[in-house]
Formats: structure tokens, C-alpha cells, sequence
């Protein structure tokens, strides 16, 4: 089975994300939200799309599995305070290509733009 096969466009935008946007890791505080959640809607926040609208909050939803997917499947390590990427997370990120992670964001940026 391939990446393709593996790894959506959801999946594949946490793994490029953190690894172009945050160098693998973050730290953060998270207040109310989920560990899960706080990494997707920081993800999130990289298209650019306009917050507080419910297809920017379907948006963050599904992006919250994929950081749950991610850290079962052993791609993310969680802690309390931070999110980095494993080895195998860093390999799988660093095949997303530039352009794809470009096209990836670009085409969830419109999905969040969405008017509902």
C-alpha cells in the first residue's frame, strides 16, 4: 500500500504543515480544547480561511482525526505541551511535495471559504 493509498489530503496537510510551517514540532498551551484539537486548528489556521464559520469548523474537525490518526499510527508524538513529529512522521512529511502542499492548502482554504 502507498502513501496515496495511506494518507489523505487531511493527513498529508497536519504531516507537511508542521514540518514546513512549525520544523516538526510545536509547543503550546491549549486551554478548553483537546490536545488533538488545538494541533488541527493550529494546522487549520495555516490556509487562511476565515474563522467561525462552519465550514472552517468541519475543516478543523476533520483535521482533528487526522492528528488522531496520526498519533495512533505512530506519525505524531503527543505530549502535554507539544506535538513533534517521529521519524516516520518526518519521512512521510518530507515526500509531500512543495507544490502539493501547496495545492493541498489551496484547495482547503477554499472548502473553509465556503459560504453554508
Amino acid at each position: 500500500m502507498s502513501q496515496e493509498e495511506v494518507f489523505d489530503q487531511y493527513d498529508k496537510f497536519v504531516l507537511a504543515g508542521l514540518y514546513r510551517e512549525y520544523f516538526g514540532s510545536m509547543l503550546f498551551t491549549r486551554g478548553s480544547v483537546s490536545q488533538h484539537e488545538f494541533v488541527a486548528r493550529a494546522v487549520a489556521e495555516l490556509t487562511g480561511a476565515p474563522q467561525g464559520t462552519g465550514a472552517y469548523e468541519e475543516l478543523v474537525k476533520k483535521l482533528t482525526n487526522s492528528v488522531k490518526k496520526l498519533a495512533e499510527w505512530g506519525l505524531l508524538e503527543l505530549k502535554e505541551y507539544e506535538v513533534k513529529l517521529t521519524e516516520w512522521g518526518q519521512s512521510a512529511a518530507s515526500s509531500v511535495s512543495a507544490e502539493e502542499y501547496k495545492r493541498i492548502r489551496e484547495a482547503l482554504a477554499r472548502e473553509a471559504s465556503r459560504k453554508r
